[in-house]
């Protein structure tokens, strides 16, 4: 069998998010507002994290299959681990986004955020978060309360189709697109898409101006 990869890589995001920790620091708090700042600061936390995730991931994922003389399973248990948390900060994140745009107080920073409206943050996409959450969290009871049953998957993997080689007989070629668990699946296009908006947004909230004095929140 012949292993190809469809997960992009998105290691040029691991920095995009400094300047927001900068400015709140040196600089100080995007809002006079205390809750606008905890979930806004809350936000830009997770986006960092699932980025993190997705990379350590896709790391592992790759060194599961580009392991020749050995069944490294050790890293493919991680990189499902990974790509768990990953999945959770994202349904977290948006989360935490969605609030901040409805905030009652109607911040200058929510009624900024609220000129576009991304796709990680509509319902349908926001079920969908929820829903391979709740699948992931599910499984685990399953497995700690004995009611799993034989052949039944208990952790989210790494898949793809598998189709006949085009030039050799009795190979086939297996392409790692998506995520699955139970009846859910995620494409790793689809995870890239979803965190490139979250990133956008938050270089967005990063760069909304004008900041407060340090001090305001305290």
């Amino acid at each position: 069998m012949h292993i190809e990869f469809n997960v992009p890589d998105l290691q040029s995001f691991e920095k995009t998010l400094l300047p927001y920790w900068t400015k709140t620091i040196f600089i100080g708090s995007i809002s006079k507002e205390y809750q606008i700042n905890a979930l806004a600061g809350t936000y830009m936390r997770l986006v960092e994290a699932a980025i993190a995730e997705y990379n350590l991931a896709h790391v592992k994922l790759k060194e599961y299959w580009d392991t020749r003389r050995s069944i490294n399973l050790s890293a493919m248990h991680r990189s499902i681990s990974h790509f768990e948390s990953c999945l959770s900060n994202m349904y977290r994140a948006a989360n935490s986004f969605r609030t901040l745009r409805r905030h009652p107080s109607r911040d200058p920073l929510c009624v900024h955020i609220n000129t576009e409206r991304p796709a990680f943050a509509t319902n349908a996409i926001g079920d969908r978060f929820r829903q391979m959450r709740n699948e992931i969290h599910h499984m685990e009871e399953l497995v700690v309360d004995g009611r799993l049953q034989p052949g039944q998957p208990f952790a989210l993997q790494p898949d793809g189709p598998e189709i006949p080689h085009p030039t050799e007989q009795n190979q086939t070629v297996k392409t790692i697109d998506r995520l699955v668990i139970g009846e859910r699946e995620v494409t790793f296009t689809e995870l890239a898409g979803w965190l490139g908006e979250m990133v956008a947004t938050a270089q967005r909230i990063a760069d909304f101006a004008p900041l407060t004095s340090r001090g305001t929140t305290e």
